[in-house]
Protein backbone atom coordinates (compact mmCIF):
# COMPACT_ATOMS: atom_id res chain seq x y z
CA UNK A 1 0.00 0.00 0.00
CA UNK A 2 1.58 3.67 -0.90
CA UNK A 3 2.19 5.34 2.21
CA UNK A 4 0.05 8.49 1.20
CA UNK A 5 -3.07 6.45 1.05
CA UNK A 6 -3.88 6.48 4.76
CA UNK A 7 -3.84 10.07 4.46
CA UNK A 8 -6.91 9.98 2.13
CA UNK A 9 -10.00 9.69 4.35
CA UNK A 10 -8.47 12.89 5.97
CA UNK A 11 -7.92 14.79 3.63
CA UNK A 12 -11.12 13.82 2.57
CA UNK A 13 -12.79 14.82 5.84
CA UNK A 14 -10.55 18.01 5.01
CA UNK A 15 -11.89 18.97 2.01
CA UNK A 16 -15.17 18.49 2.93
CA UNK A 17 -14.76 20.73 6.38
CA UNK A 18 -13.43 23.46 3.72
CA UNK A 19 -16.16 23.62 1.34
CA UNK A 20 -18.58 23.56 4.25
CA UNK A 21 -16.75 26.79 5.53
CA UNK A 22 -16.85 28.40 2.45
CA UNK A 23 -20.30 27.59 1.26
CA UNK A 24 -22.15 27.91 4.88
CA UNK A 25 -25.84 26.09 5.40
CA UNK A 26 -28.37 27.29 2.95
CA UNK A 27 -30.87 29.03 4.73
CA UNK A 28 -34.17 27.73 4.88
CA UNK A 29 -36.13 30.06 1.96
CA UNK A 30 -39.79 30.10 3.05
CA UNK A 31 -42.88 29.70 0.27
CA UNK A 32 -43.95 32.74 -1.31
CA UNK A 33 -47.44 31.95 -1.25
CA UNK A 34 -49.30 28.26 0.27
CA UNK A 35 -49.45 25.70 -2.16
CA UNK A 36 -53.27 25.11 -1.89
CA UNK A 37 -53.83 28.39 -3.13
CA UNK A 38 -51.47 28.30 -5.76
CA UNK A 39 -52.22 25.31 -7.71
CA UNK A 40 -55.66 24.40 -9.34
CA UNK A 41 -58.45 23.57 -6.94
CA UNK A 42 -60.18 21.92 -10.00
CA UNK A 43 -59.55 19.99 -13.24
CA UNK A 44 -61.02 18.90 -16.32
CA UNK A 45 -64.70 20.19 -14.55
CA UNK A 46 -64.67 18.44 -10.63
CA UNK A 47 -63.23 19.66 -7.84
CA UNK A 48 -60.14 18.73 -6.06
CA UNK A 49 -60.05 17.01 -2.86
CA UNK A 50 -56.77 17.21 -0.59
CA UNK A 51 -55.75 14.03 0.99
CA UNK A 52 -52.95 14.39 4.29
CA UNK A 53 -49.94 12.47 4.61
CA UNK A 54 -48.92 10.87 7.66
CA UNK A 55 -47.15 12.11 10.08
CA UNK A 56 -43.73 9.47 10.00
CA UNK A 57 -44.29 9.56 5.62
CA UNK A 58 -43.53 13.53 6.12
CA UNK A 59 -40.72 12.84 8.38
CA UNK A 60 -39.32 10.52 6.30
CA UNK A 61 -39.58 12.52 3.18
CA UNK A 62 -38.25 15.59 4.82
CA UNK A 63 -40.75 18.30 2.97
CA UNK A 64 -41.81 22.04 4.53
CA UNK A 65 -44.66 22.07 2.59
CA UNK A 66 -46.91 19.79 0.41
CA UNK A 67 -49.59 19.75 -1.58
CA UNK A 68 -51.19 16.43 -2.47
CA UNK A 69 -54.46 16.97 -4.32
CA UNK A 70 -56.57 14.18 -5.99
CA UNK A 71 -59.39 14.97 -8.61
CA UNK A 72 -61.93 11.84 -9.58
CA UNK A 73 -62.45 11.99 -13.13
CA UNK A 74 -64.88 8.82 -13.13
CA UNK A 75 -62.32 5.79 -12.74
CA UNK A 76 -62.12 4.22 -9.05
CA UNK A 77 -58.14 6.03 -8.86
CA UNK A 78 -58.64 9.54 -8.44
CA UNK A 79 -55.95 11.27 -10.65
CA UNK A 80 -53.01 12.69 -7.92
CA UNK A 81 -50.86 15.96 -8.08
CA UNK A 82 -48.20 16.41 -5.63
CA UNK A 83 -45.90 18.94 -4.67
CA UNK A 84 -43.82 18.52 -1.84
CA UNK A 85 -41.74 21.59 -1.10
CA UNK A 86 -38.02 21.40 0.72
CA UNK A 87 -36.99 25.04 2.24
CA UNK A 88 -33.62 23.69 1.96
CA UNK A 89 -32.43 20.14 1.33
CA UNK A 90 -29.45 19.88 4.36
CA UNK A 91 -29.23 16.78 6.22
CA UNK A 92 -32.45 15.04 6.68
CA UNK A 93 -34.67 17.25 4.56
CA UNK A 94 -32.86 16.05 1.01
CA UNK A 95 -35.42 15.20 -1.63
CA UNK A 96 -36.32 11.58 -2.53
CA UNK A 97 -37.01 10.83 -6.29
CA UNK A 98 -39.96 8.83 -7.52
CA UNK A 99 -37.85 6.95 -9.46
CA UNK A 100 -36.06 5.76 -6.29
CA UNK A 101 -39.29 5.74 -4.06
CA UNK A 102 -42.04 4.17 -6.25
CA UNK A 103 -40.08 1.06 -7.22
CA UNK A 104 -39.15 0.75 -3.56
CA UNK A 105 -42.65 0.79 -3.32
CA UNK A 106 -43.71 -2.36 -4.92
CA UNK A 107 -44.12 -0.67 -8.31
CA UNK A 108 -42.19 -2.06 -11.37
CA UNK A 109 -41.29 0.38 -14.58
CA UNK A 110 -41.99 -0.96 -17.72
CA UNK A 111 -41.04 2.51 -19.10
CA UNK A 112 -39.24 5.19 -19.02
CA UNK A 113 -38.46 8.31 -21.18
CA UNK A 114 -38.53 12.22 -20.82
CA UNK A 115 -41.31 14.21 -22.60
CA UNK A 116 -41.58 17.47 -23.30
CA UNK A 117 -44.73 20.09 -22.16
CA UNK A 118 -45.66 22.98 -24.29
CA UNK A 119 -45.34 25.59 -22.41
CA UNK A 120 -46.07 29.25 -24.16
CA UNK A 121 -43.88 28.60 -27.27
CA UNK A 122 -41.18 27.04 -25.15
CA UNK A 123 -40.83 23.21 -24.92
CA UNK A 124 -40.40 21.93 -21.08
CA UNK A 125 -38.66 18.43 -20.24
CA UNK A 126 -40.06 16.13 -17.65
CA UNK A 127 -39.70 12.51 -16.84
CA UNK A 128 -42.43 9.70 -18.00
CA UNK A 129 -42.89 6.68 -16.15
CA UNK A 130 -44.84 3.62 -16.62
CA UNK A 131 -45.38 1.50 -13.53
CA UNK A 132 -47.62 -1.69 -12.78
CA UNK A 133 -48.07 -3.02 -9.11
CA UNK A 134 -50.54 -6.20 -8.62
CA UNK A 135 -52.67 -5.55 -12.09
CA UNK A 136 -52.51 -1.94 -11.90
CA UNK A 137 -50.82 -0.26 -13.97
CA UNK A 138 -50.07 4.06 -13.80
CA UNK A 139 -48.32 6.67 -15.51
CA UNK A 140 -46.58 9.15 -13.65
CA UNK A 141 -44.82 12.62 -15.01
CA UNK A 142 -42.37 14.14 -12.33
CA UNK A 143 -39.70 16.78 -12.41
CA UNK A 144 -38.21 19.43 -9.68
CA UNK A 145 -38.95 23.21 -9.82
CA UNK A 146 -37.10 25.83 -7.89
CA UNK A 147 -35.00 29.17 -7.96
CA UNK A 148 -35.67 29.63 -11.60
CA UNK A 149 -35.43 26.57 -13.11
CA UNK A 150 -37.18 23.34 -14.02
CA UNK A 151 -35.01 20.20 -13.91
CA UNK A 152 -35.66 16.99 -15.12
CA UNK A 153 -32.45 15.18 -15.10
CA UNK A 154 -31.11 14.30 -11.45
CA UNK A 155 -27.68 14.70 -11.93
CA UNK A 156 -28.19 18.31 -13.23
CA UNK A 157 -30.53 19.05 -10.27
CA UNK A 158 -27.50 18.02 -7.68
CA UNK A 159 -24.97 20.13 -9.53
CA UNK A 160 -27.56 23.14 -9.48
CA UNK A 161 -28.04 22.79 -6.02
CA UNK A 162 -24.39 23.06 -4.90
CA UNK A 163 -23.58 25.79 -7.29
CA UNK A 164 -26.34 27.57 -5.76
CA UNK A 165 -25.53 26.50 -2.11
CA UNK A 166 -21.74 27.59 -2.93
CA UNK A 167 -23.01 31.11 -4.49
CA UNK A 168 -25.90 32.05 -3.07
CA UNK A 169 -26.54 29.73 0.08
CA UNK A 170 -30.39 28.95 -1.39
CA UNK A 171 -30.73 25.01 -2.75
CA UNK A 172 -34.32 25.18 -1.61
CA UNK A 173 -36.44 23.00 -4.40
CA UNK A 174 -40.27 21.29 -5.33
CA UNK A 175 -40.61 17.92 -6.39
CA UNK A 176 -44.13 17.87 -8.93
CA UNK A 177 -45.59 14.52 -9.85
CA UNK A 178 -48.88 13.99 -11.56
CA UNK A 179 -49.88 10.08 -10.85
CA UNK A 180 -52.46 9.44 -13.88
CA UNK A 181 -54.50 5.71 -13.73
CA UNK A 182 -54.06 3.82 -16.70
CA UNK A 183 -55.87 0.02 -18.18
CA UNK A 184 -53.97 -2.89 -17.84
CA UNK A 185 -54.18 -3.52 -21.63
CA UNK A 186 -55.59 0.09 -23.57
CA UNK A 187 -52.70 2.26 -23.37
CA UNK A 188 -54.64 4.47 -25.16
CA UNK A 189 -58.23 3.95 -23.86
CA UNK A 190 -59.66 7.47 -22.26
CA UNK A 191 -59.37 8.49 -18.88
CA UNK A 192 -62.55 8.52 -16.38
CA UNK A 193 -65.13 10.37 -17.99
CA UNK A 194 -62.64 13.35 -19.99
CA UNK A 195 -62.31 11.10 -23.50
CA UNK A 196 -58.65 11.88 -23.39
CA UNK A 197 -55.89 9.06 -23.31
CA UNK A 198 -53.50 8.99 -19.52
CA UNK A 199 -50.35 11.40 -21.43
CA UNK A 200 -52.88 14.35 -22.69
CA UNK A 201 -54.03 14.08 -19.20
CA UNK A 202 -50.84 14.64 -17.53
CA UNK A 203 -50.09 16.82 -20.06
CA UNK A 204 -52.88 19.08 -18.93
CA UNK A 205 -52.28 19.13 -15.70
CA UNK A 206 -48.72 20.32 -15.74
CA UNK A 207 -50.09 22.73 -18.07
CA UNK A 208 -51.53 23.60 -14.43
CA UNK A 209 -49.62 22.55 -12.16
CA UNK A 210 -46.18 24.17 -13.78
CA UNK A 211 -47.41 27.95 -13.72
CA UNK A 212 -48.86 27.28 -9.97
CA UNK A 213 -46.15 26.10 -8.73
CA UNK A 214 -43.81 29.19 -10.46
CA UNK A 215 -46.39 31.59 -8.31
CA UNK A 216 -46.05 29.68 -4.95
CA UNK A 217 -41.88 29.29 -5.22
CA UNK A 218 -40.00 32.55 -4.00
CA UNK A 219 -38.65 34.93 -6.22
CA UNK A 220 -35.16 33.02 -8.26
CA UNK A 221 -32.08 34.35 -6.65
Amino acid sequence: MHSWSRYVPAGVLTLGAVITALTGTPRLTPLARPLAASLPAGFLGVNGFDIPIDTEELRVSGVTNYLNRGFNLGDPTPVMLYVGYHATQQGDRGMHSPSVCLPGSGWTPIDSRLVAIPMEGRQIPVNRYVLQKQGQRILVYYWFQGRGRITAGEARLRLDNFKDAFLRHRDEEALVRIVVPIAQQLWDSPVGRTGLPADSVAVRLAQIAIPGVQTALPRAP
